[in-house]
């Protein structure tokens, strides 16, 4: 029965996406984006009086931005794309409305949490894409700030994930303000990425900072998390990359603000990584990973960057 539901609801969840894409009415848009929020809610809910507060605060805080959305579609308001701009980073978890995102995240499941922090952006950056302005670039660096500042210190390993979430979202839109394509490349790369460390923290049942020194996959994890920092030679250093090869055709002050929120970002990665390292040094524990083809198949993704950096190089 529970099976059944969660397909039925995942059909639901599919659909809504479809449609909101392929609707030129804006009313229509709204309703797409309510039946995803409903569908997304059912697919989290799991019976137990956390999910049901953080159920409710979603639901609030979707139905506060539809709302102001859906009255932005119907007025004549001299700041329209202003204020939809800002609604819709508000509904995604972007800066500088970023507040509710990771404590909506903390109290979620692991599954959930990669729901919430890839394919749910979709929908909002989609409609980001149809109302590029200058107004994006204030969005675009608060993602950066708060988002490398707020993982600072963190001791909830879900909170971290969700700033660092919050902080790839400005490289993202910076890719939706430059070309239509780039954000779509960015944000399926960074959903691999970040599904790939999400699973070895899900497998492990790592919730604390502290309990990352008792994982069985240390090497994928810190493969992982020192590729989203965008180390070379990994995946994640040639898109940050290629985005700042475009951006210095753009704007160099913000290309410079971008590289320093990026170092402190991977500082952050760093620091996680060298304590997970050095924190167990045990080579029986470092070889029954290597011997493991799941991780070994990870590894590999996370490695991409060798292939995929040559073909970028290419292109440009």
């Amino acid at each position: 029965m529970f099976a059944q539901s969660v397909g039925f609801f995942s059909i639901f969840y599919i659909l809504s996406i479809i449609m909101t894409v392929s609707c030129s009415d804006w009313f229509l848009v709204w309703v797409g984006l309510e039946i995803n929020m409903m569908s997304f809610i059912a697919l989290i809910y799991d019976r137990s009086s956390i999910s049901v507060e953080t159920c409710m605060k979603y639901f609030f805080i979707q139905s506060m931005g539809s709302g102001i959305l859906m009255m932005m579609f119907y007025s004549e308001f001299n700041w329209f794309e202003y204020v939809c701009l800002s609604v819709l980073s508000y509904k995604m978890g972007g800066g500088p409305f970023y507040f509710w995102f990771p404590s909506v995240c903390d109290s979620l499941s692991w599954g959930s949490c990669l729901l919430l922090m890839t394919v749910q952006k979709v929908l909002p950056l989609l409609m980001i894409s149809f109302l590029v302005s200058m107004f994006l670039w204030l969005i675009i660096m608060s993602s950066l700030i708060m988002g490398a500042l707020g993982s600072m210190n963190q001791k909830s390993v879900k909170r971290l994930m969700a700033y660092s979430s919050v902080h790839h979202i400005g490289w993202i839109l910076m890719g939706n303000f430059m070309a239509e394509s780039m954000w779509m490349i960015y944000l399926m790369m960074y959903s691999a990425l970040i599904a790939g460390v999400i699973w070895t923290l899900m497998k492990d049942k790592i919730l604390e900072v502290g309990m990352l020194e008792k994982m069985s996959s240390k090497w994928s994890f810190v493969l992982g998390m020192l590729s989203m920092g965008g180390m070379p030679p990994m995946l994640g250093f040639y898109l940050k990359w290629w985005l700042l090869y475009n951006l210095m055709m753009v704007d160099f002050s913000l290309l410079v603000l971008m590289i320093l929120m990026s170092v402190l970002m991977f500082y952050v990665y760093l620091r996680i990584s060298y304590s997970v390292i050095m924190g167990s040094m045990s080579m029986k524990c470092w070889s029954s990973v290597i011997m493991n083809k799941k991780i070994m198949s990870l590894d590999l993704m996370y490695m991409m960057g060798l292939n995929i950096g040559v073909s970028l190089w290419l292109m440009l």
